[in-house]
């Protein structure tokens, strides 16, 4: 019943998004973004978990800790997910065997039959866990797609760091990184 509920309400909100005419970022709005992002918080701690990936690795908020992590929330009905996807992939892949960078998906669908061929069929090979439940806990799920930064402490950034696209691919690598190196 949640999830429909959330699926209609998603619906309805991108069909009043499709509504509104297309307002291009200005470069002084890019500048806002980028500054915010030198500015990102961490202070609200994720809640304990242990849960599997579609791989059936066993996930617990202790393998975060030491690495800054990406955590992406998405679900296969999501068109803004579809256009997003293939650079959470980019940066995964970019990182696989970057020392204290990673990146974990976490997938709202409730027919869990469809995240394996939607994954195939992206040619996607980032960790996924389905837990609607750990994503309301980590910050209540208005919209998807959502990016969220964890510091190695195990804490989540404040600002959501959402967008996508090669800048906001740099940027978002550029940020894990300053975070690693601080202190």
């Amino acid at each position: 019943m949640i999830h429909s509920t959330f699926r209609f309400l998603m619906a309805a909100a991108l069909a009043l998004l499709l509504l509104l005419p297309a307002v291009p970022p200005s470069g002084a709005a890019e500048s806002r973004r980028s500054s915010r992002s030198k500015r990102l918080r961490f202070d609200r701690p994720l809640p304990e978990f242990k849960l599997k990936d579609l791989e059936g690795r066993t996930w617990k908020l202790s393998d975060l800790k030491g690495k800054v992590t990406l955590i992406n929330v998405w679900a296969t009905w999501c068109a803004p997910c579809r256009v997003e996807l293939p650079y959470v992939q980019r940066l995964h892949k970019a990182l696989e065997n970057v020392p204290g960078l990673q990146v974990l998906t976490l997938n709202l669908d409730e027919d869990s039959s469809l995240v394996p061929g939607y994954m195939q069929a992206g040619g996607y090979t980032f960790p996924v866990i389905r837990s609607f439940a750990l994503a309301e806990k980590i910050h209540p799920v208005s919209e998807v797609p959502q990016n969220w930064l964890v510091d190695p402490r195990g804490r989540r950034s404040v600002q959501s760091l959402n967008g996508h696209g090669e800048v906001w691919l740099r940027r978002v690598r550029a940020v894990m990184e300053k975070v690693l190196a601080e202190p």
